[in-house]
């Protein structure tokens, strides 16, 4: 049954990262990183893109077929996962911070922008102190 719940989750993930690719491309004119609603269209697809890699950071510990491997295998994908969700978000934000300085647009004008703004920033927090705790778990 976890194996299902996993493989459905993996499923409707890339289902909802290929929906935004194709929204954005077929109903919003493509991509670029210009200044244009077209680098606003990165900022979608970064931040589905990161909640999809960073859920699949979350689940690599509890995954059976990972429970035989080496732990410093595991801990490797996982801090990779996330280092790779954390870039993504952080591409999200300069697309859209970027967009609206190119527009004139003020940043931070919306409940939505505040709320993203601090997931981020708590996100980073979170993965500079498991960095640190890594760092001084293996110094001792």
């Amino acid at each position: 049954m976890f194996y299902f719940a996993y493989i459905l989750s993996l499923l409707f993930g890339l289902i909802c990262v290929i929906i935004v690719i194709t929204w954005n491309t077929y109903y919003r004119g493509g991509f670029a990183w210009d200044g244009t609603g077209k680098m606003f269209n990165w900022h979608p697809l970064c931040m589905v893109s990161w909640f999809v890699l960073y859920g699949n950071a979350i689940l690599v510990y509890r995954l059976p077929f990972t429970w035989s491997s080496n732990k410093i295998t595991i801990k490797l994908v996982h801090a990779a996962l996330n280092l790779g969700a954390l870039i993504l978000a952080v591409i999200g934000l300069l697309a859209v911070f970027g967009f609206h300085n190119k527009m004139h647009i003020p940043n931070l004008y919306s409940l939505h922008s505040w709320v993203g703004l601090a997931t981020v920033i708590l996100f980073s927090l979170q993965q500079c102190c498991q960095l640190v705790y890594t760092i001084y778990e293996a110094s001792t």
